[in-house]
């Protein structure tokens, strides 16, 4: 119980903060009207990657088996 709290919990963060980054991504400072220091666009990217890692965690906790033999295709 205690990976599924974990997981769903860090994916929520991460759903936030790519909210908050898609939020900032276009914008500029206030004062000197310079674009932001922080890439914005990579951190979005970044918590796209990581739901998607916690996606494989929770197909994998409910006995999935995921990985690159498991697929129809089998191994390339």
């Amino acid at each position: 119980m205690l990976h599924w709290i974990l997981t769903l919990s860090v994916m929520g963060a991460f759903a936030a903060l790519g909210v908050f980054a898609h939020s900032k991504l276009g914008t500029v400072r206030n004062k000197e009207q310079r674009p932001h220091q922080q890439p914005w666009g990579l951190i979005m990217i970044g918590c796209v990657f990581v739901i998607f890692l916690g996606v494989v965690h929770i197909m994998n906790l409910l006995g999935v088996e995921t990985g690159p033999d498991k697929g129809p295709f089998g191994r390339f």
